[in-house]
């Protein structure tokens, strides 16, 4: 396909998302990547995290990368409207590392979180209200939960994976390679295997994935 049919393909939501994108970059002197910004996002990204390529965020969607050591956001990257991406919620903590690899892609109202790190390799794809929650709060009795302090170890998605509507990760969950969540199924810290389908709360799993296989994931 030559650059002019290439052209001719984009939409007028894209141009007004790239015009406002190249508007950010050149307020925050980011000239790394291209950046597509919808109406209302809002974002923020640290300088030790690095841009690769395309980045899309959507309407009303925020995506803040500031409070972290280090970082990479892949080519091809894709936040859905209305949904969070934070590295960290306080400035009082700083996340260790934030990175995603490329062909991301997560759908409408998703909540991301960095906390004790986040790492995602590619070729991933996130349906609505995906949660990932890389950190826990302390559970003792002498005081507030609010007022504890939190620890975890991080969370890993391999590449080539599928989280499904409102799947959740929470802190110590580990997807290998292939790893496909039904609909919203629950991993707490839990380590899957490679090319597997896993569903329920807690998430267990249902059966290894077939060549051309068109049945549907069970979501009980």
């Amino acid at each position: 396909m030559n650059l002019r049919a290439r052209l001719g393909n984009i939409r007028n939501e894209h141009v007004s998302m790239l015009l406002r994108g190249l508007l950010w970059q050149l307020m925050h002197l980011r000239f790394e990547g291209i950046l597509f910004k919808g109406r209302g996002a809002r974002i923020w990204i640290d300088r030790r995290v690095r841009i690769r390529g395309i980045l899309k965020v959507g309407d009303f969607a925020k995506l803040d990368l500031r409070f972290c050591i280090s970082g990479t956001i892949g080519p091809n990257f894709s936040l859905g409207d209305f949904s969070v991406m934070r590295a960290s919620g306080s400035p009082d903590f700083t996340c260790p590392q934030f990175d995603i690899g490329p062909n991301v892609s997560f759908g409408p109202y998703c909540n991301i979180g960095g906390g004790f790190g986040l790492a995602i390799a590619g070729d991933v794809i996130a349906g609505p209200y995906v949660s990932i929650h890389p950190e826990e709060h302390g559970l003792g009795v002498d005081r507030p939960i609010r007022g504890q302090s939190i620890h975890g170890t991080g969370i890993r998605v391999g590449r080539d994976c599928w989280l499904s509507a409102k799947a959740t990760l929470l802190d110590g969950t580990n997807l290998a390679d292939g790893t496909v969540l039904g609909a919203g199924a629950i991993l707490v810290g839990s380590r899957t295997e490679p090319n597997s389908i896993y569903v329920g709360v807690p998430a267990r799993l249902l059966r290894l994935r077939e060549e051309n296989s068109p049945e549907r994931i069970s979501t009980s």
